[in-house]
């Protein structure tokens, strides 16, 4: 699998820009409108998202989205033989430094939206070491494909392998003045639902937990494609301010309710590009 997926990058990459567009849109055309991959609960999610989208459109949007994800993902094969992040600029870099300025490290809340893997790359190499905390992706050697990519493009990252290994490496980060990328749009067994779009929706606490323990400036950071080009512009969003209370439960549940509606934010200036094959509101 690992030698396949050099082989595919290096043919994606050999196509050029307009190559991988075309590549991008046949494949969105075939999973979308031939196979009908997980068209149906695109549709649906977009619909709880935006009632008052029209039907046609949601459908237009849902597709147009899918071509975004297979965009990215041969922009990340192929990113061993071009940047995954040169076409990146960061719109307001001065306010994640001012942030930065107080010398306590910052969380960056990000989504699965226009290419992600460029927002990990873009964020380290123009504003600060970023560190994401990731899951491993698909069997030994996919995973180990993946992993070279990211450190090839300086997509840092933060595993977690055993108890405690993952809040040490984040303290480290933050006690260094560093970024923490949470991407926020991953649930978890067990975790509760809580308003997304204004509907109960399965949400990852952990960064409201880490937060209690360890706290930092928590700054949404998104990525997008500019219209018409293959540029992607990241900019940060303003600073959601927290407040810590003697009731640690009470909380998690507020700070994760407002982690829920930055990302909400986020995705409603592009829906278009964001990943809504995440089965949230199941």
């Amino acid at each position: 699998m690992y030698n396949l997926l050099a082989a595919i990058g290096v043919l994606c990459a050999s196509l050029g820009e307009k190559g991988q567009e075309y590549l991008a849109r046949g494949l969105a055309f075939i999973l979308f409108d031939g196979l009908h991959l997980r068209r149906n609960l695109m549709v649906e999610n977009l619909a709880i998202a935006f009632p008052e989208m029209d039907s046609v459109v949601r459908t237009k949007t849902a597709r147009i989205s899918l071509y975004h994800v297979c965009l990215t993902m041969i922009e990340f094969l192929a990113s061993s033989r071009r940047n995954i992040s040169k076409d990146v600029t960061v719109k307001n870099p001065e306010y994640a430094q001012e942030i930065l300025g107080r010398g306590q490290g910052m969380y960056a809340i990000a989504t699965h939206l226009s290419n992600w893997e460029a927002l990990g790359s873009g964020l380290t190499r123009f504003v600060a070491p970023a560190h994401v905390i990731v899951k491993k992706v698909g069997g030994p050697s996919m995973n180990r494909r993946v992993e070279d990519l990211r450190a090839y493009n300086d997509f840092l990252t933060i595993k977690r392998q055993k108890k405690g290994d993952a809040y040490a490496a984040i303290r480290g980060a933050l006690a260094a003045n560093q970024l923490i990328g949470f991407v926020m749009d991953q649930s978890r067994p067990g975790e509760p639902k809580l308003p997304f779009f204004g509907v109960p929706a399965k949400t990852n606490t952990s960064l409201a937990a880490i937060w209690r323990k360890c706290p930092a400036p928590v700054v949404p950071a998104m990525i997008h494609r500019i219209p018409g080009t293959r540029r992607m512009e990241i900019e940060f969003l303003p600073e959601i301010h927290l407040e810590k209370t003697e009731d640690e439960s009470a909380d998690i549940l507020h700070h994760s309710v407002k982690f829920n509606a930055a990302v909400e934010t986020i995705i409603r200036r592009h829906p278009d590009q964001y990943f809504w094959m995440h089965a949230r509101w199941k």
